[in-house]
């Protein structure tokens, strides 16, 4: 691999923790600020994140982002299509609230059949 290629890996490294830092701030309809005062991080990290100018962030910013988002920090550099943990089990427990009341008392007992 020469080092236009070694570039290139870089580069898309940092547009996946970029675009999927705002794929999470936008499923959870949070500001640069409110992300900041939330885990400590500055807001003008996030900002350079956001922006793909911090190409490596700090390790410990990192693991403060994505503990708030309830994700490993390697998961920050995933594909952006792949869905953080939280907001699986948010949609999950969304679809089972909509389901009726023996809809749910039938999921329940089944649940609770199979992990026992």
């Amino acid at each position: 691999m020469d080092s236009n290629d070694e570039h290139n890996v870089e580069t898309m490294k940092d547009l996946d923790i970029s675009k999927q830092l705002a794929k999470l701030m936008r499923s959870q309809n949070l500001s640069q600020s409110a992300l900041s005062r939330a885990t400590n991080v500055p807001q003008p990290t996030i900002n350079r994140i956001l922006s793909g100018v911090t190409r490596e962030p700090r390790r410990d910013s990192v693991i403060r982002l994505a503990t708030f988002f309830g994700i490993t920090p390697e998961s920050l550099y995933d594909a952006p299509t792949k869905k953080s943990s939280k907001n699986v089990i948010e949609d999950l427990f969304s679809r089972i609230e909509n389901l009726s009341e023996a809809d749910r008392n039938a999921l329940f007992e089944k649940v609770s059949k199979n992990l026992n």
